[in-house]
């Protein structure tokens, strides 16, 4: 069965690094795979990313395999409607 799955990550600012997650080689190896297919894509403000994983023939192990490393079921428009980080407001601070 065809199916594309994703990972999301998330980080504080532009500086901060990714949060941790499957790596190409991790999933290479746990799918038993030579290559895997990918693509990430980032929301607009750069703070988050979902990187695809896309399988053109997966077996019920496989999606059980990419289901527990943490990736989810991609759905249509998935690539478009990655949120942007909510920011924090700021508490107004009154004049004396």
């Amino acid at each position: 069965m065809m199916q594309d799955f994703y990972f999301e990550q998330t980080r504080e600012s532009l500086i901060d690094e990714w949060s941790q997650g499957p790596t190409l080689p991790e999933i290479e190896q746990r799918l038993n795979i030579v290559r895997v297919s990918f693509r990430v894509y980032y929301s607009k403000d750069n703070l988050t990313r979902r990187l695809f994983v896309f399988r053109a023939h997966c077996t019920p192990i496989e999606i059980e395999t990419m289901l527990d490393m943490g990736f989810v079921f991609a759905q249509d428009g998935d690539t478009e409607n990655i949120p942007d980080k909510p920011v924090a407001d700021k508490p107004v601070e009154e004049e004396v």
